[in-house]
Parts: structure tokens; C-alpha cells; sequence
């Protein structure tokens, strides 16, 4: 578990580091990572062009469904439907979450996987799944 002392911020990205441990983040996931209904933890999992950051829509700024409409209508890219993890559920395999708000997306924000070698990702991702499917999912797509 993260510990409660870490900094507030980023230094690298100027991000908020999230505290509020039951706030969801919902994640979109891409069509191509549903099988058989299922999410493949790709769907939690940074590619190499996120470096380290994959993003997530704030649960505070955003409902599942209005950030399925922004990712799809607003920046144009698929998506079968939104998930979600909490903060807490990210700390707890020792990922930090942040809020960092850009000019297209105000309620955008990350789970920090920078430095983990692809075999932490991958097992991490895969905690985060399993997490967002007992959850289910937050906003299916029409």
C-alpha cells in the first residue's frame, strides 16, 4: 500500500496525487480488448505511447457515461465501454493515481506505472482487471 506520506505532486507532470481512496476512475476500453465480454488487462495496461501514464477520467469531474461521450465524440477514438478501479484499489497495488486536467480532456487524469519493468505492469493490469470487473461495467456501449 502507498504510503500516506508521499508528495502531494508530481514534480515531472505538475499532477495532483488523488487521496480520495473511494473515487472511481474509469478507464475506456477498447473494442479490440473485449473478448467474449471479458477485458483483457491491455484495457489497464500502459502502451509504450502513454509512457508510463495511462490515463483515466476522474470519477468527481466525470460520470462513466460522460466519459464515454468525451472519448469517443470529443477526442474521436473506440471504445466498448467504460470501467473503473478506485484510488484505493490502485494504491493498493501500489499505483498512485492523478488528477491532471488537459485543455481537451478537464477531467482527465493517470495511474502512475512509470519505472515498472513490463512483467509489473502486466501483473498490476491484471489486479486492476479483476478489480474492474467485479465492479462491472460502469457504462456499456450503446
Amino acid at each position: 500500500m502507498i504510503s500516506e506520506d508521499d508528495d502531494r505532486g508530481d514534480p515531472d507532470t505538475g499532477a495532483r496525487l488523488l487521496d480520495h481512496s473511494e473515487e472511481l476512475l474509469h478507464r475506456q476500453v477498447h473494442p479490440q480488448w473485449v473478448v467474449d465480454g471479458e477485458r483483457s488487462s491491455q484495457a489497464f495496461r500502459p502502451t509504450k505511447k502513454d509512457d508510463g501514464m495511462l490515463s483515466i477520467a476522474l470519477g468527481s469531474k466525470s460520470s462513466g457515461e460522460e466519459a464515454f461521450i468525451h472519448h469517443t465524440r470529443v477526442l474521436n477514438l473506440a471504445s466498448g465501454g467504460t470501467w473503473a478501479v478506485t484510488v484505493g484499489e490502485a494504491s493498493a497495488v501500489d499505483l498512485r493515481s492523478f488528477e491532471q486536467p488537459l485543455e481537451n480532456s478537464p477531467a482527465h487524469g493517470f495511474l502512475d506505472f512509470r519505472g515498472l519493468s513490463r512483467g509489473a505492469a502486466e501483473s498490476k493490469a491484471k489486479l486492476l482487471r479483476i478489480k474492474a470487473s467485479e465492479r462491472g461495467c460502469v457504462y456499456a456501449a450503446p
